[in-house]
């Protein structure tokens, strides 16, 4: 159940995430647009029944939101007392209500709700004006000096020409924008030979411009999708994101791990940005950047500067050795340090001997030696054949928990507070990690208290 509500809801990368949020904000601006027209003109008695069951459905779908979204949050007390669930709750109520009040209130949450839950429309729309922006002034401009000369001129022509249906410069605007569309419906009509050659240039200018202008939306949209396929896409605006230098089968196997946490948690999945020259097929699980990751400039396109965590794997290529495929590894890891010094920086290296240079020159975070693990586990199931089940069982069943201590108690308090299911793996102070401490052992304000429990 909280995989499906997560899916539809929270993950952006989801396909059933954009159909239903497309059907969900078609409806939430359906309402919005129905109750703008009915406050200053009113619907025919007739239809008024078929817009009372639209705002039905509408506030059913905003009340589905809130109590999926209360289901999947782990804290429930916060999403209770968040304003955003304080604009849910208002654009819950109907609009076609007698308090006129209370309408105005309700629409201005349902659009801070627009604004806020479907974003991604807008940044969409965004990322294309940002990167065919010149394009579509230039179109828009172009068809907007036309028209606006245009129309003066046949105000001008026909109001003076003594034409009975062009009295006001909005009867002028209407006509111009029907012609120029070439709808034509004939309810006004030039009267003056040089008003007929101006409908004649609107007809022929129309088309060619609404033309230009749908070939040029439609040309940014298609390109942006192509770039993103190609890994063409520049990322540097995005923020608190993972970023994976380089490609192999580490990569896959922690991407599929890292879907498989934030889905057990019912938490949105940070983004995650590939940085490779490999040819990667599009995938809902990372963005894709093409190019070097040893490059400066690619690591900035790949947002690097803003991102949450850093890993770089040890990707191999044509003609490289262990030591060229290292050296790689560790002059990206450098320049990530240098570009994110706040960053998390894991480095997957191949050879050990590479290892103790890393660690003496504190670059990263963690290392991982190619190998290292693989045989510490045979050594231990030969040692103690238990061994590498009871570690399949850590990675596999068991949850991570970081507690932040406030004030100083003892590990057999704070379990007692946190209740049954806990486990103290270790205490967190400052660089040091204390392991499985005494339940008497006193944790200080600001430690890190790492407990384990069974995955539910």
């Amino acid at each position: 159940m909280k995989r499906i509500l997560y899916n539809l809801l929270e993950n952006d990368r989801s396909f059933y995430f954009y159909i239903y949020n497309t059907f969900s904000f078609s409806m939430l601006l359906i309402s919005i647009i129905l109750t703008i027209y009915d406050e200053f003109y009113s619907f025919h008695s007739e239809i008024h029944h078929i817009v009372l069951k639209i705002e039905l459905i509408v506030s059913g779908i905003i009340a589905f939101e809130l109590i999926g979204r209360f289901i999947l949050t782990e804290n429930k007390l916060r999403f209770l007392f968040n304003p955003l669930t304080l604009i849910d709750l208002l654009a819950l109520i109907p609009l076609f209500q007698p308090f006129r009040t209370v309408r105005f209130i309700v629409l201005i949450a349902r659009l801070l709700r627009i604004t806020y839950r479907y974003r991604f429309f807008f940044e969409f729309l965004r990322n294309i004006f940002k990167e065919f922006g010149y394009e579509l002034v230039f179109v828009f401009s172009l068809f907007f000096v036309f028209l606006f000369s245009i129309l003066l001129i046949v105000f001008s022509v026909e109001y003076m020409g003594g034409n009975p249906n062009i009295k006001t410069l909005f009867d002028a605007v209407y006509y111009v924008l029907i012609t120029a569309t070439t709808v034509g419906y004939g309810d006004i009509t030039p009267v003056t030979q040089f008003g007929r050659l101006l409908a004649i240039t609107l007809g022929v200018m129309g088309i060619f411009l609404f033309s230009l202008i749908t070939a040029t939306f439609s040309t940014g949209f298609f390109q942006y999708v192509s770039m993103l396929k190609a890994g063409m896409f520049s990322f540097r605006e995005m923020k608190n994101h993972i970023v994976i230098c380089g490609w192999n089968e580490t990569g896959e196997v922690l991407l599929e791990e890292l879907k498989k946490y934030y889905e057990s948690r019912a938490e949105k999945m940070k983004p995650v940005v590939v940085v490779t020259e490999q040819e990667l097929q599009p995938r809902e699980e990372f963005y894709y950047k093409k190019g070097d990751f040893v490059k400066e400039e690619v690591l900035k396109n790949a947002g690097i500067e803003h991102a949450d965590m850093v890993i770089v794997l040890a990707e191999k290529g044509v003609n490289l050795s262990e030591d060229s495929i290292d050296a790689r590894s560790i002059l990206a890891a450098m320049l990530a340090r240098d570009l994110n010094p706040r960053a998390t920086i894991i480095l997957e290296i191949l050879l050990r001997e590479n290892a103790k240079t890393i660690k003496r020159k504190r670059i990263v975070d963690y290392l991982i030696v190619d190998g290292e693990i693989v045989g510490f586990m045979i050594f231990n199931y030969l040692k103690q054949r238990d061994i590498p089940k009871i570690m399949d069982l850590l990675m596999n069943e068991v949850d991570y928990v970081e507690l932040r201590v406030e004030e100083e108690k003892t590990v057999k308090e704070i379990l007692e507070e946190l209740g049954k299911g806990y486990s103290v793996l270790g205490v967190k102070r400052g660089d040091d990690i204390i392991l499985l401490p005494d339940p008497d052992f006193e944790v200080e304000e600001g430690d890190i208290l790492i407990l384990v429990r069974k995955k539910t």
